[in-house]
């Protein structure tokens, strides 16, 4: 495919070049703006239906409190994608959190697509879920996606519980509601594809030591008129 494509066969990082490759790899950004696209996305939808709508909130701290889990992020910056006041509970405030994964990775190839997501879902909730119910006083839903744009079953029942919400406050049909929202989500997730697949990244520049530079000499040698 890379060479259908005319795709490098071999990666700046010196790995060879493949799908699953660029799907994962972090240098460059594109990871990251893959998944602030949909971060960005639902907080917008989000504004629409509810209040409060935060990016990246910042999580209260814990005070002597205990968290169920060993792997639960007990860090005083702990943040989290998205929260809303009123989404599932009038005035009670919802954090969500948005995992991206592809399902073609190593680590998913030996079990099925649902399992994969219900494993990434378990890991967000064990992250987060308890402090948030116990600290915050909030509700915490994971959204979980593979790069092809499937969803994990706590994200349709997120997104089909926005498509409610706003289908009834714009007074259109919930059918067409979910047809939008659907079209925005895939168009989303597969221009994040196309990044990272065809985007390209480059080698760590050179660093130079500037303590030892001869400024003049350097001058000279590279024959700029100053």
């Amino acid at each position: 495919m890379a060479g259908q494509w005319g795709l490098p066969k071999t990666c700046v990082c010196g790995d060879p070049n493949s799908v699953d490759h660029t799907m994962t790899y972090k240098k460059g950004g594109f990871v990251c703006i893959r998944h602030d696209e949909v971060r960005d996305l639902t907080a917008s939808m989000l504004r629409e239906v509810c209040r409060d709508v935060t990016t990246e909130p910042t999580l209260l701290p814990l005070n002597g409190e205990h968290v169920q889990y060993r792997t639960a992020n007990t860090t005083n910056e702990a943040r989290v994608d998205v929260s809303a006041r009123g989404f599932w509970t009038r005035g009670q405030r919802a954090f969500m959190d948005i995992r991206i994964f592809d399902p073609i990775a190593a680590c998913y190839q030996r079990i099925p697509l649902e399992a994969a997501h219900q494993k990434n879902e378990r890991e967000k909730i064990r992250s987060y879920g308890d402090r948030i119910r116990n600290v915050d006083h909030g509700s915490f839903t994971p959204l979980v996606f593979t790069t092809s744009g499937g969803m994990g079953p706590k994200a349709k029942c997120f997104y089909s519980r926005l498509a409610d919400v706003m289908a009834e406050k714009k007074h259109q049909p919930r059918s067409h509601v979910v047809a939008w929202m659907r079209c925005r989500l895939s168009f989303s997730l597969l221009r994040s594809a196309l990044l990272c697949l065809r985007g390209t990244r480059y080698s760590a520049p050179t660093t130079i030591d500037l303590d030892g530079l001869n400024y003049q000499a350097t001058v000279v040698e590279s024959g700029i008129l100053v």
